[in-house]
């Protein structure tokens, strides 16, 4: 029996494929996590409580801001969490908890200041739910596969994108804003809770497993994870051209995608074809986060990257001057379609450039610089339309943000052989 007979066989005794169930849960937690239910909803919220309390586009983004911000200074201190005690643990405490401050939304009293302490408070709270979490589990239970399983991971981002709106919509206009936020809580707390909960491991080896859902050889001693500290990693150059590709490109994103409703609403669509033209984003993102996946196992990740920068140009420039349906459509799916190489192609190129020993620190502040940019996208889009009456110059603007970002991820540099960098800087 060849050994590729002998693996094949070997595989296809349970449990070798478990890995796969934890794709699966962490597709729903991508699906219904603080991502969707907070940030992609934002915008259908926003010209309810604009037309409730009176207050200005750029007054009610500001909250945006502030949620993501404090995730930005927390997410180092997770960071470190996740790498000590692992990221089920943290899922299972963070979940709950923001699920409940999402619900708390609902109960607006017409303060601003009520308002801002509920984003930061479920930002502070849903910290343990995010990217950072779900890709730290993927990295350590996939290598061959890892592009794959993140893209197919990040996937449940673009179903949240098409599902998450439509539910909202229904229940704001079926029951009111107050309880869509209610519901939009009760999505985190029945569906991705539980799901975490009875199907996620942090690392193969707690079901005798190895790494690409191999069977555990216990011949063979477990080996320690490679990796830089995030000391040598914040002296690369391979650091800061990520976290500069990143954050411009974040900036221009996130700051159209928090403002596509009431953009679309301002050209006389009505609010159920504004919900659609979200709903596309989510209809490119979920296919595009698969194919990034896979052609970064297959290629090199800053070219896969560049390349999906370069598309989302054209579908900035696209959504700027039309108000057609057909081309808005198709504009939001080529988003949808970059959308694909964002923090989950970080989360994929952190590993590989840097390893899995400190992933939690070094994602996290690689992630903050992501971060920084989807808080201050959304803010500056909403106070260029509050200055100029149009949102055309901040998406002038992203558009040229996404086409440098585009270039830089053509200077990153070749992986390198991470355990050989690790003993040369300590």
């Amino acid at each position: 029996m060849t050994s590729s007979q002998h693996d094949t066989k070997t595989i296809g005794k349970a449990p070798a494929l478990f890995g796969w169930h934890i794709i699966f849960a962490t597709v729903v937690a991508a699906t219904f996590g603080p991502a969707t239910l907070v940030n992609v909803t934002f915008s259908l919220f926003l010209p309810a409580l604009q037309h409730e309390f009176g207050w200005t586009r750029s007054e009610i983004s500001l909250s945006l801001t502030i949620f993501i911000m404090v995730l930005v200074a927390m997410l180092p201190v997770m960071g470190r969490i996740i790498d000590a005690v692992g990221g089920r643990r943290s899922a299972l405490v963070s979940i709950p908890a923001y699920a409940i401050a999402l619900m708390g939304l609902g109960f607006l009293d017409g303060s601003l200041f009520t308002l801002y302490v509920l984003f930061g408070l479920i930002a502070a709270l849903s910290v343990g739910a995010q990217s950072l979490t779900l890709i730290k589990i993927l990295s350590h239970w996939f290598d061959r596969r890892r592009g794959l399983a993140i893209g197919l991971c990040m996937a449940g981002n673009g179903l949240g994108y098409m599902l998450t709106p439509i539910f909202a919509r229904v229940m704001i206009d079926g029951l009111g804003w107050r309880w869509a936020y209610v519901g939009l809580g009760c999505l985190a707390l029945f569906i991705t809770f539980p799901v975490i909960y009875f199907l996620v491991r942090d690392t193969p080896q707690e079901c005798g497993q190895t790494v690409d859902g191999c069977p555990a050889d216990p011949r063979q001693p477990i080996q320690a994870t490679a990796g830089l500290s995030l000391a040598q990693a914040a002296r690369t150059r391979s650091f800061w051209l990520l976290a500069i590709t990143f954050v411009l490109c974040s900036f221009a994103l996130n700051g159209l995608q928090s403002q596509i409703v009431p953009l679309l609403l301002d050209r006389g669509l009505s609010s159920d074809m504004a919900t659609l033209i979200l709903v596309a984003v989510g209809m490119g993102s979920f296919p595009g986060r698969v194919i990034a996946g896979y052609l970064m196992d297959r290629f090199f990740a800053p070219y896969v990257v560049s390349g999906f920068y370069a598309l989302s140009v054209v579908g900035i420039l696209t959504l700027a001057n039309s108000s057609a349906m057909a081309p808005l459509f198709l504009s939001a799916i080529v988003l949808g379609l970059s959308l694909g190489a964002e923090n989950d192609a970080l989360g994929y190129m952190t590993g590989r450039y840097f390893g899995l020993r400190k992933f939690g620190q070094i994602y996290s502040i690689c992630l903050c610089f992501y971060l920084i940019g989807a808080a201050t996208g959304p803010y500056f889009m909403a106070l260029s339309f509050d200055h100029t009456g149009s949102y055309r110059t901040g998406m002038l603007l992203g558009t040229v943000l996404v086409g440098v970002s585009s270039l830089l991820a053509l200077l990153l540099p070749s992986y390198k052989d991470i355990t050989g960098r690790a003993s040369a800087q300590s």
